[in-house]
């Protein structure tokens, strides 16, 4: 499409959604985005093959919500580009802290005729020009939101994605947490999974893919893993459960008039009312290795229920290599089960210290409050409740009852950290949703995995949050992913897919 002298190669070109040959193209990420302004870009290329139908481009954007768009003006140039260049436009008068949706439209050469065609991300549908595409796909738009006075501006970035989800067997993902064990790989694990048109067609619990990582790209060449100890195997087209379903689960009685004091219920895998599954709450690399420590948390996801009780904690060595867990323990067993353990000890987002000490932490939405504890950081520490110590705003103590937060925030829905060494001057960082179902997020950090903690900035994702009952939620830190002066976050997206939800990732200035 078309060219003029704004436009600058781009630096690296991922890969391409082709719209047409001879005339193609997507939307990128804004390359700035403000209160009331952003600079909106895509990747385009011009053959130059017709004099008749000139290559011809523009954006067009509107406010979530809107029945009408706004077109930038046309831009027409028709010469060969040599390849896929970076475009850009710069737009005004946009509402502070609004979600915004933009596509890059345009026509020319062969077979692209006016008044051509829009589209938003690499895989997201086609539209035409001044109309609005299938809102449930959040990949047929380029999705911002600006930023306000005391939040920052979020963007948009894509669906982390395995080679396995593909257009005629797509993949719904719930809770994404991420992690390299090497230079160039990195480890995924999922929540709940759903694989339309594959088998088996759900998981409940955890699903894992990993491959390559790029800081300042989205993933989207992941493989599918095997259940381990099976070897990992390149090519796998499904999806398969990976960390151990629990077993002898409980879930409180049911009172009723006659019976108000009923014994504990068996935690059945039986989606209609309760089922046990093992839920990743952190993982973090090894030092000196190429395995990761994985922190879980079996849970009687209790569905007809607000109370889904956290009944063991559990830590494990995997080796990606060859997809096996070489060694598991369980530090942490509620007494009763079916009570599930204490905030306290809700540990995850395991962080080596590097000082002897692995640190865990845990959130008391009840309370607003963030926990760190700490472990000797060795295998044969690290599974004995015994050797843990509490954080009490003084001294390390063994009295989980005087735990004190480590951040003061009105609401923490979740709270997830991870060791960002060696992105510029980072070193440790945590994101906590700060609303119920609307995306709020605050990010902190620290030079130390004990704090003191600084707050950083605020924002709301690029997502309207419809339905699902929790709206969105699930928001993790991707430490591999984040740059020195942008930070990568994932949520889980429920009106992604139509309604099938996926995990997206964005990225916001610090």
């Amino acid at each position: 499409m078309a060219l003029n002298a704004r436009v600058r190669v781009a630096a690296l070109l991922p890969l391409v959604l082709i719209v047409a040959s001879g005339c193609d193209g997507w939307s990128g990420p804004p390359t700035t985005v403000g209160t009331a302004t952003a600079t909106l870009s895509a990747q385009t290329r011009c053959l130059a093959e017709t004099t008749t139908n000139p290559c011809t481009y523009w954006f067009q954007y509107w406010p979530d919500g809107a029945t009408t768009v706004t077109s930038t003006p046309h831009h027409e140039a028709n010469v060969d580009t040599g390849g896929f260049v970076t475009v850009t436009e710069a737009i005004t008068g946009l509402t502070p802290g609004t979600l915004y949706h933009s596509q890059f439209c345009g026509y020319g050469d062969s077979n692209v005729q006016a008044p051509g065609l829009c589209v938003g991300q690499q895989g997201g549908a086609v539209s035409s020009p001044g109309t609005q595409p299938d809102t449930g796909d959040h990949n047929s738009t380029q999705r911002f939101r600006t930023a306000t006075t005391g939040t920052a501006a979020t963007i948009d970035l894509g669906r982390p994605l395995s080679a396995a989800d593909t257009s005629d067997r797509p993949i719904s993902r719930d809770a994404g947490f991420s992690a390299a064990y090497s230079s160039t790989n990195s480890l995924w694990i999922f929540g709940d999974t759903v694989h339309r048109n594959g088998s088996p067609p759900w998981l409940l619990g955890t699903t894992a893919a990993a491959g390559p990582y790029a800081r300042g790209q989205v993933p989207v060449t992941l493989q599918e893993l095997p259940t381990p100890p099976a070897a990992p195997s390149p090519g796998r087209t499904g999806v398969a459960l990976f960390l151990p379903t629990p077993t002898g689960l409980l879930l409180p009685g049911n009172p009723t008039p006659s019976n108000p004091n009923p014994g504990p219920v068996a935690c059945t895998p039986d989606v209609s009312s309760s089922y046990p599954a093992s839920w990743t709450s952190g993982m973090a690399r090894i030092p000196g290795t190429e395995r990761l420590l994985i922190a879980y948390h079996q849970i009687c996801v209790a569905t007809t229920r607000d109370s889904w009780p956290v009944e063991r904690v559990t830590l494990t060595d995997y080796n990606p290599a060859t997809n096996r867990f070489l060694s598991t323990v369980t530090p942490f067993t509620a007494s009763p089960l079916q009570n599930g353990v204490p905030v306290t000890q809700q540990l995850g987002s395991p962080v080596f210290g590097g000082d002897g000490f692995l640190y865990f932490y845990a959130h008391d939405f009840s309370s607003a409050r963030v926990i760190v504890a700490r472990v000797a950081a060795d295998a044969s520490s690290w599974g004995n409740a015994a050797n843990y110590r509490w954080w009490n705003g003084t001294t390390w103590t063994t009295s989980q009852s005087t735990a004190a937060s480590v951040i003061t925030a009105p609401e923490i829905w979740s709270a997830h950290v991870a060791d960002f060494t060696g992105v510029g001057s980072h070193r440790y960082a945590m994101i906590i949703q700060s609303s119920f179902g609307t995306g709020g997020y605050r990010i902190y950090e620290s030079a130390s995995p004990a704090g003191p903690w600084t707050a950083g900035p605020a924002g709301q994702v690029p997502d309207s949050c419809p339905g699902g009952g929790f709206g969105c939620y699930a928001f993790t830190a991707h430490a591999e992913l984040s740059t020195p002066d942008r930070f990568w976050l994932s949520w889980y997206s429920p009106g992604d897919r139509n309604g099938f939800a996926h995990i997206r990732l964005a990225a916001v200035p610090w």
